[in-house]
This record gives C-alpha cells, sequence and structure tokens, in this order.
C-alpha cells in the first residue's frame, strides 16, 4: 500500500443554471475567483496533496476548461512578437501543473453526479485509490495545507474503504443539505448513512455532505449494479458512497480551511469577497466602497 494517491477525478459537466444567463456561455466553474477560475483552486488542492493525474469530465458542448489546461501556442506567439515572452510563463505554469486529461460526458448519457465517475471506469480501476471532486467547491487557507492531503492521510491511517468530507452547518440549514449520521470508533468518525435535506429538528448531526471524496476501484462494481434515484431518474454519487459505506468503512473528514462554494452566484460573491480580503490592497479598497 502506498502511501499517496496519483489520480483525481473533477466533475464540470453539469449546466450551472443557478448562474443563468451568464452559464449559457461561461461555464460555471470557470467563472473567476479574483484572476483565477475557482477550479484552478480545486487543482491547486489536488496537486499539494501529491495528485499527478487530474482527469475533467466535461459536457461535449463546452470546452473552456480543456482550453485553459492546454498550451496556446497562438497565445505565446503573440507574447513573443510583443516582447512580452515572459508573460507566458504565468499560463504555462496552469497547464503544466498536473498531467490533466479530459473525459467527454455526451448529452446522451445518463444524467446525475455518479455520471463522471462511472465513464472515468478504464482510467481508474487500477488505482488504489482516487479523488473525486465537484468543480465549484473548494476550501481555502493561507497555511500552503492542503484537505486533500488531509483526505488521504486520514484514509491510510483509517485503512477505511473510502473517505467523504463534511461541513459543519447551523441547526436552521441543515434541512438543505446531505446530513451525516456518523459512528465513531478508536477517535475515527465514520459514515453510518445520509439523510437528504432532513425535515427541521430530525437530522442527525450537523454535518453537511460537500461532495469531496475518495474512492476506490470498488465502486465500479456498486455503480454497476446501482439503479437510478426513483424520485429525480438520476444516478448519484451519494447513493454510491451510502452503499459503499454499508461494505466498507467509510471515514469522514471535517476541513479545517475555510469551505467556500461558488455554486450559486451569492455563495460565489462571498467566495469571492473571502479570497480578497487577504490581499492588503484590495481588502483597502473593499472596505472603503463598501463604506
Amino acid at each position: 500500500m502506498s502511501d499517496m494517491i496519483k489520480k483525481a477525478i473533477i466533475t464540470t459537466a453539469g449546466f450551472g443554471t443557478r448562474f443563468l444567463p451568464i452559464s449559457k456561455t461561461i461555464q460555471k466553474e470557470m467563472l473567476p475567483i479574483l484572476d483565477r477560475p475557482m477550479v484552478d483552486y480545486v487543482v491547486d488542492d489536488l496537486v499539494k496533496a501529491g495528485v499527478t493525474d487530474i482527469i475533467f469530465v466535461i459536457s461535449e458542448h463546452n470546452i473552456q476548461i480543456k482550453h485553459y489546461y492546454s498550451g496556446n501556442t497562438r497565445l505565446k506567439s503573440y507574447l513573443e512578437k510583443m516582447g512580452k515572452s515572459s508573460r507566458y510563463q504565468e499560463v504555462a505554469d496552469v497547464h503544466t501543473k498536473a498531467n490533466f486529461s479530459f473525459v467527454t460526458q455526451p448529452d446522451s448519457e445518463q444524467y446525475g453526479t455518479a455520471i463522471p465517475v462511472k465513464l472515468c471506469k478504464d482510467l481508474l480501476r487500477d488505482e488504489e485509490a482516487f479523488f473525486v471532486f465537484m468543480g465549484d467547491v473548494f476550501t481555502y487557507g493561507n497555511n500552503g495545507l492542503s484537505e486533500a492531503k488531509a483526505m488521504a492521510d486520514l484514509f491510510y491511517e483509517s485503512r477505511a474503504g473510502g473517505v467523504a468530507s463534511f461541513v459543519e452547518r447551523p441547526e436552521n440549514e441543515l434541512h438543505r443539505y446531505g446530513i451525516a449520521e456518523i459512528e465513531e470508533k478508536d477517535g475515527v468518525k465514520y459514515l453510518k448513512r445520509l439523510v437528504e435535506k432532513p425535515a427541521p429538528g430530525t437530522a442527525p448531526s450537523n454535518l453537511s455532505n460537500i461532495s469531496r471524496y475518495i474512492l476506490t476501484p470498488e465502486i465500479f462494481e456498486i455503480l454497476r449494479d446501482q439503479p437510478v434515484n426513483p424520485n429525480s431518474n438520476e444516478l448519484y454519487i451519494t447513493d454510491t458512497v451510502e452503499e459503499l459505506s454499508r461494505r466498507s468503512k467509510v471515514a469522514v473528514h471535517i476541513p479545517q480551511d475555510e469551505f467556500l462554494d461558488g455554486g450559486s452566484v451569492k455563495s460565489w460573491l462571498k467566495a469571492n469577497l473571502r479570497v480578497a480580503i487577504d490581499d492588503p490592497e484590495l481588502k483597502q479598497e473593499i472596505v472603503d466602497f463598501l463604506k
């Protein structure tokens, strides 16, 4: 057993309907957090954890992420012509962070959050374990640490069959999320089951799922037989992980860094402000503007 997970999936094939009309043209995960797309914060977390190969699952129509994480000879030639060739290094650093590959999720494919994982089976079935992260949520801290690395450490130390990340939410928000029921053994929290959008006052804990996982190839056996969710006719990764927790222990990871959600206009704006206040110049300008 190694002590490092080398491969990760980042799912980016959704429609981003909460950002319409802008997401009709600009992919949600490519919306900026300051001067970087939000998905790049996810990439950096994984790279800091030792991931060398990142698989983006993209839609057949939206290839902005593929462009961002690939070389751009046209831009390089332009900058060289303008005597600004050093500026290209900023771009080159982006597409050399890891080995990037792209799997297309076609319109004809069944829909649901488990589909991107299913599509990557041939690339991951020989791995000991791999990350599955969403492209529109990330953890943020200025200590240079990696929550993905913390998840990997928990995976190996607990010898669990997987890891799922959760954050604490206030009581009055729990009815909006998938909430973990947990059990604890030898100081490690394990997932017992997931309760989707529990009625007020019935939540089994205050731990909300944030869709960041470490999974093993065992997941493909589960996906092979997993029925679609009867309420939506979609294949959900939460159902997959819950079944995994019944077969193998799934350890619960609670990030120490701040969790930022870029999935809605309001939360995306808050994420921008949160990152901006760590820049002394931007912080003062924002404070002055709000005044």
